[in-house]
């Protein structure tokens, strides 16, 4: 799936180098007129020198300058440029859609882009050999947990996720045989998280790290890091919305990706639940 270019840039602003990042800024600034200009004006405009016009260009993701003028013609062009700026005081509803879509499909099309097929599939055989898999996630990543627990119960999977990271902690403890831990925290950073996780490596766990960065205290001490986008950070994103969508999307395609491996068998299993449960609770409310 191709990204937006403009959300494409503003997501690696930060992990620019410093002439890069002037690069960037200019061209967000100025991304109708940069289709026109050649390497030499835009490095002129933005005070680097043409080289860096390249690496720009190749560390955001691009072959190089012709290929960044065809994206930004496609986007710039075919998008309001308001769009692109945060939720401003008094914002029409319609906007508020229209920004938030974007934002939404950049995210996931970014995690579709960044995902590890063969981690995904790693995951898979990892959980076909685990007796129980235990989540955590904090906060907004609480919420990407819940979502896990109540898809991988479905296909009778045993999944234990506790907010209390006390309580949690000695569960892992007290664990017997071959299990799992996922820890879900989009910056990796999380005390809980990887504190939990360290006590799951003690216990022999397999480990999985759902993060967005994969530089981070998470990504490295897990077995498996699992990477999704989070889109950028912008300053009404209290409510972690875009990494929400990339976290719930990650978790979908690991869900998918199991099931697929015992298609008849969950097909099956989730026919036979949905019959029990509307005859027994069906006689319920009759």
């Amino acid at each position: 799936m191709e990204e937006n270019i403009i959300l494409q840039i503003k997501s690696k602003l930060n992990e620019l180098s410093k002439t890069e990042k002037k690069i960037g800024e200019y061209v967000l600034r100025h991304s109708v007129e940069t289709v026109s200009d050649n390497t030499s004006e835009l490095a002129k405009k933005a005070g680097v020198s043409p080289a860096t016009v390249v690496r720009f260009c190749r560390s955001i993701g691009l072959s190089g300058f012709s290929q960044l003028k065809i994206r930004l013609y496609a986007d710039a062009s075919d998008v309001n440029e308001g769009l692109y700026t945060d939720i401003t005081p008094d914002e029409d509803e319609r906007v508020i859609v229209d920004k938030l879509a974007l934002r939404f499909n950049q995210s996931i099309s970014q995690t579709s882009n960044n995902l590890d097929t063969d981690s995904i599939k790693k995951m898979a055989e990892m959980i076909d050999i685990c007796k129980t898999i235990y989540v955590y996630g904090l906060g907004a990543s609480h919420v990407v947990a819940e979502d896990f627990m109540q898809k991988f119960s479905r296909i009778g999977k045993p999944v234990v996720n506790m907010l209390d990271h006390h309580l949690l902690s000695s569960s892992l403890i007290s664990a017997e045989g071959r299990n799992m831990f996922v820890a879900i925290s989009n910056s990796g950073e999380t005390n809980e998280a990887v504190k939990l996780t360290q006590i799951a490596k003690q216990k022999k766990f397999c480990t999985v790290g759902i993060s967005q960065n994969r530089n981070s205290t998470l990504a490295k001490l897990v077995d498996l890091p699992i990477i999704h986008s989070g889109g950028e950070a912008v300053m009404l994103r209290s409510a972690a919305t875009t990494s929400l969508v990339s976290q719930l999307f990650t978790v979908d395609v690991l869900y998918y990706a199991y099931a697929n491996r015992h298609s008849k068998k969950i097909m099956n299993m989730l026919r036979e639940s949905k019959i029990n449960i509307q005859t027994f609770f069906h006689k319920e409310n009759s």
